[in-house]
């Protein structure tokens, strides 16, 4: 095994062992995934850098960042041309995820959908499970009790990981709840508290003890609902989850205040209120306010509830200007990372494809060709004598000329067609749904506007003239053969005195 070998090795243990800890140390796992980016990065490795971007991205999601989660997991989509399938699809079901939790649920059904679809043809049952247990979360969220219940059902037939089937054994639970079915719910809820506490997971520890005690509420069960709310913030606190701990301050603070305990319930909530606002967790300062509000009226201290009452209108709003800031957050990290992808498989000079953009394109549209029966060509042009172009009226002039020339195939093909300079003075030409006399027409055309271009606007006696190949998907195997064919072309039409299209 090489020095290399060694290298790659350890990155690839290295993020495996970020992937695990982004349950238990979400923070530490982030930490360890950008430092391995960076490596990655510095080592030209897309496909670690793709793996530690979604490592990061899942470890940003178990802080509630959103927005660093999304910049992270739309950075790995760019880069899903790298991975292998497994690999993808757990990028597009993270990224999926987030794309709902945002608000752009369309887009995340969509991703996840996608994830699902590649995880079911590789018989990849974990992934297939987590992608489904998203899903039943996002319908969930969304008010859709059936479309969850029968993802979370769906995830439990394929599930063969037990804290995985811990978690959606979780969360279906809390559809159960919702639909009156108690016994059920606590059932479910005892399958996941025995996979949370083999794996050690104390946050998933205390969900089910804050689930349980919703379901108890339900039932009338005031002594057990205290019991697992007492237990459930102990839990979260253990694992740093100050998220659930803030929920469960304010459901213990109600139950405290229906037994006539205000003294308790009011540190409660106060504490709850503080770590939510210091945190940015609106929807805990909204109903701790609510609480205190109540709380202080019903003791006959109305500044103290007036002063609450101010808490809950800011809050309020907050959380209306916290809607409109995650989405336009979303919209500029999308616009951002679109615009980085659009620079990288485009050519700075003439902006046509370049050739990275060439080689992804290319095989979608042979792809597309062969699915719809329909021809493809190709034209391949070489401006001819170009290096006298450059040593006769300068490296500048060349630049003009071959920005110039991209003008010219741009205004010269249709917007189906795709251009794209292949490197020095060489150009290419995608024509799809077009025969090879269609494609000489065109090629033609395409010579005719170049040699009639008013050249002397950039050098006096300055002229340009291009050779151009052609050649057609019918007539070779594949995206390469239909390269090398209209490369022989081109070569033909050169040795035949140039200006020429073969």
């Amino acid at each position: 095994m090489t020095a290399d070998d060694v290298g790659v090795v350890d990155l690839e243990g290295r993020l495996d062992a970020a992937w695990e800890l982004r349950r238990t140390d979400p923070a530490a796992a982030v930490e360890q995934a950008e430092s391995l980016r960076d490596l990655a990065a510095e080592r030209g490795d897309d496909a670690a850098r793709c793996r530690s971007l979604t490592v990061a991205g899942a470890g940003h999601v178990a802080r509630n960042d959103y927005p660093a989660a999304l910049r992270a997991l739309l950075e790995a989509l760019t880069l899903l041309d790298a991975v292998d399938a497994p690999q993808r699809a757990r990028t597009l079901s993270e990224a999926g995820y987030v794309d709902a939790l945002v608000g752009d649920t369309a887009l995340g059904v969509e991703r996840l959908l996608a994830a699902l679809e590649i995880s079911e043809e590789l018989l990849d049952r974990r992934n297939q499970t987590a992608t489904l247990n998203r899903l039943g979360i996002v319908f969930y969220d969304r008010g859709d009790l059936d479309e969850a219940q029968h993802h979370y059902e769906r995830a439990l037939e394929r599930c063969d990981d037990e804290v995985l089937r811990a978690g959606v054994c979780n969360n279906l639970a809390k559809v159960l709840t919702e639909r009156g079915a108690f016994e059920r719910a606590l059932e479910h809820l005892r399958v996941a508290r025995d996979g949370f506490e083999a794996a050690g997971d104390r946050r998933g520890l205390g969900m089910t003890f804050h689930n349980a005690a919703v379901v108890n509420e339900h039932v009338g069960d005031a002594d057990r609902v205290r019991d697992q709310l007492e237990t459930s913030i102990a839990l979260y606190e253990e694992a740093g989850h100050v998220h659930g701990a803030c929920e469960a301050r304010i459901r213990l603070a109600r139950q405290l205040l229906t037994s006539g305990e205000p003294a308790r319930a009011l540190a409660l909530l106060e504490r709850a209120h503080g770590e939510a606002e210091e945190l940015g967790f609106t929807t805990e300062c909204i109903a701790a306010s609510e609480v205190l509000v109540d709380l202080h009226e019903a003791a006959g201290r109305l500044p103290e509830a007036l002063d609450w009452m101010r808490h809950l209108r800011q809050a309020e709003r907050r959380q209306f200007d916290h809607g409109s800031e995650q989405r336009l957050r979303s919209l500029q990290v999308r616009y951002q990372l679109e615009r980085l992808q659009r620079d990288s498989i485009t050519d700075a000079l003439t902006e046509l494809l370049n050739r990275r953009g060439l080689d992804q394109t290319l095989p979608q549209v042979v792809a597309q060709a062969r699915e719809e029966g329909t021809e493809l060509a190709l034209l391949l042009l070489d401006l001819d004598d170009f290096k006298h172009v450059n040593d006769a009226h300068s490296h500048t002039v060349g630049d003009e000329v071959l920005r110039a020339v991209g003008r010219i195939l741009r205004a010269g093909t249709r917007p189906t067609d795709r251009c794209a300079r292949l490197g020095g003075e060489e150009f290419v030409v995608l024509l799809p749904d077009c025969d090879l006399a269609q494609a000489r027409r065109v090629a033609e055309q395409l010579r005719h506007r170049i040699a009639a271009h008013d050249w002397d606007a950039l050098g006096q006696g300055l002229t340009v003239t291009t050779s151009v190949g052609s050649a057609v998907l019918s007539q070779v195997g594949d995206a390469d053969d239909l390269i090398d064919a209209a490369d022989r072309a081109l070569y033909d039409a050169k040795r035949g005195g140039k200006d020429l299209v073969r």
